[in-house]
């Protein structure tokens, strides 16, 4: 076999070894890439959505209304989303108080006579059931139904939820109150009832 037939042959062995070395490169790249075990992140299935509070902001701003907050918001974020005027008494509110949902809060202009802004825990039992009475939405040991909460007002004889709540409904379409009896103008609050409450309301 002559030089140029071996030179032939030695490349023609180095090309299938080449070809070789190359597929079982590739092979055992799949095979590692197929072992591979991919772990999914855990999804945690008990979070919650944060809960949404409405809140009625009205007097001495310039975008009085209803808006939403997450909860654990302050009063001070209420009032800044609603645009204090310049005459507005800020001042005369808790602006660190912790907002409640389907409160209305009431920022008076300096000088006026601030409402009590509602919102707060109630505590005690309806005035007439030997409890005392104290809240946000209380004046004078009675129940304020312009800024009382929803919560408040359910300790009235005959206010449950769904009547509290068409109460805060009421004010935020309508406007405050302008008497207590005004409030025989929400649904399901008639003459008999009103006279249940007559004495332990105030506007």
């Amino acid at each position: 076999m002559n030089r140029r037939a071996q030179a032939v042959l030695l490349l023609l062995a180095a090309a299938l070894l080449f070809a070789g070395g190359y597929r079982y490169a590739n092979w055992v790249a799949a095979r590692a890439a197929a072992e591979v075990t991919v772990i999914e992140p855990k999804k945690q299935e008990d979070e919650q959505p944060a809960k949404r509070l409405a809140v009625h902001v009205a007097g001495a701003v310039s975008r009085p209304g209803v808006y939403f907050f997450d909860e654990g918001c302050r009063v001070n974020d209420a009032v800044r989303e609603a645009q204090p005027l310049p005459d507005a008494d800020v001042d005369s509110l808790n602006l660190a108080r912790r907002l409640v949902d389907g409160e209305r809060i009431y920022v008076p202009k300096v000088g006026e006579a601030p409402e009590t802004a509602a919102g707060a825990a109630f505590s005690g039992t309806a005035a007439g059931s030997g409890g005392a009475l104290s809240g946000a939405g209380i004046a004078g040991g009675k129940i304020n139904i312009n800024t009382a909460s929803a919560a408040e007002l359910e300790n009235l004889p005959g206010i449950g939820p769904t009547l509290a709540q068409r109460i805060v409904d009421y004010r935020s379409t309508h406007g405050p109150f302008k008497t207590p009896e005004d409030l025989m103008n929400v649904s399901g609050i008639g003459t008999g009832r009103f006279e249940q409450i007559k004495d332990l309301i105030t506007i």
